[in-house]
């Protein structure tokens, strides 16, 4: 028989207490005896192992600057005011391109084609002529280096020509700038003119993310606002944006305003048509907020354990107000200064329903 300190129970089934040895009803293991504590209900007490292991930490409740929370969904475009279009500087055929793939990244320098153009090649050969000429040559040279110059040959092809007093049938052409391939407008084979586009470059320094933004949301979006932006498919967690044009016009039937934010992406992580979340903080105010993880929510309402100052943790039952992806705010039931849990909460919810065979929040009101 067990004296006033002391209780027997099940080590398996711990909600069932005995005054005396005996059998577990539920597992028919044997009763072992137990010393009472003087707990309250809701309260439990852990030893520093269990803490560790079990990852437990606290924090302080104390005021945070809470926001609404606006979340959009956006694509990841090019910034066109930093792209740049290679034409071509002469008529002619392109004989064979070095650059094929869009997305590759090409160098100041870089042989990007080879080109037979009869206009090049008379230019040549006029540039040859005026080297023999001793009167008029000096003057003819100089236009027609010039011209050669214009139509996209080099000093170093040029001063090849003047050395070999060779023409070149067929004339490589390199990247006077650098830059990813947005777009390739040719094929080998193809006959351009003055000033065709052959290719689009672009710069991944900075992009932007295009996001359709519903008319409920757009009295939180100006020219100006600012945004974070999570894209799953780069290592960063979170890139800094912020809008820099709203379209004026409301596009049909889908009721929606296209918003254009602009994203600096100096370790070039972030790809034209990768998908972005946009996170907009709206409507701040300080409030005592808590992270998310330290609140434990079922059917009873919401609660969190505090660690009192001996070391043992209660729980209390508390109102939740406004609430984004990391904090919730606290409107009654705890106070300013106490101790909360932050993370372990629902390993201290667990131990407490196997020690104590019951829910914490049973009978509890706030």
């Amino acid at each position: 028989m067990a004296n006033d300190n002391e209780y027997y129970t099940c080590s398996m089934d711990p909600q069932v207490i005995e005054n005396k040895e005996g059998i577990c009803p539920i597992c028919h293991m044997e009763l072992i005896m137990v010393k009472k504590n003087n707990m309250k209900v809701g309260q439990i007490q852990l030893s520093k192992q269990q803490i560790k292991l079990a990852n437990i930490t606290y924090d302080t409740l104390r005021e945070h600057i809470m926001a609404k929370e606006i979340t959009l969904t956006g694509k990841v475009t090019v910034d066109q005011n930093l792209t740049e279009a290679i034409s071509a500087r002469v008529y002619g055929r392109i004989e064979k391109l070095f650059v094929k793939n869009i997305g590759d990244y090409i160098t100041q320098g870089q042989l990007l084609y080879e080109i037979y153009s009869e206009d090049l090649n008379n230019t040549q050969q006029e540039y040859l002529i005026s080297l023999q000429s001793h009167s008029l040559g000096k003057l003819i040279g100089t236009a027609s280096k010039n011209k050669l110059l214009l139509y996209g040959m080099s000093e170093s092809q040029i001063n090849k020509i003047r050395i070999s007093k060779e023409v070149l049938q067929i004339v490589p052409v390199f990247a006077s700038k650098g830059g990813f391939v947005s777009d390739i407008y040719i094929v080998e084979g193809n006959y351009v003119n003055l000033g065709t586009n052959l290719f689009q470059l672009a710069s991944l320094n900075s992009l932007w993310v295009e996001a359709q933004v519903y008319l409920p949301y757009l009295q939180y979006i100006e020219q100006g606002t600012e945004a974070d932006f999570s894209i799953e498919s780069t290592s960063e967690k979170l890139f800094n944006g912020k809008v820099i044009f709203i379209d004026p016009q409301v596009q049909s039937p889908e009721r929606y305003v296209l918003a254009r934010f602009e994203v600096t992406n100096p370790s070039q992580q972030i790809l034209p048509g990768m998908l972005a979340n946009i996170s907009l903080q709206t409507e701040k105010k300080t409030t005592l907020a808590l992270p998310i993880d330290a609140i434990i929510q079922d059917s009873k309402g919401a609660n969190v354990w505090v660690r009192n100052s001996d070391g043992i943790f209660e729980n209390k039952m508390v109102k939740l107000g406004r609430q984004n992806s990391q904090m919730v705010e606290i409107i009654s039931g705890i106070t300013a200064g106490e101790v909360i849990v932050v993370t372990g909460a629902y390993l201290l919810n667990s131990e407490y329903v196997f020690k104590r065979g019951a829910n914490p929040m049973e009978g509890m009101k706030i």
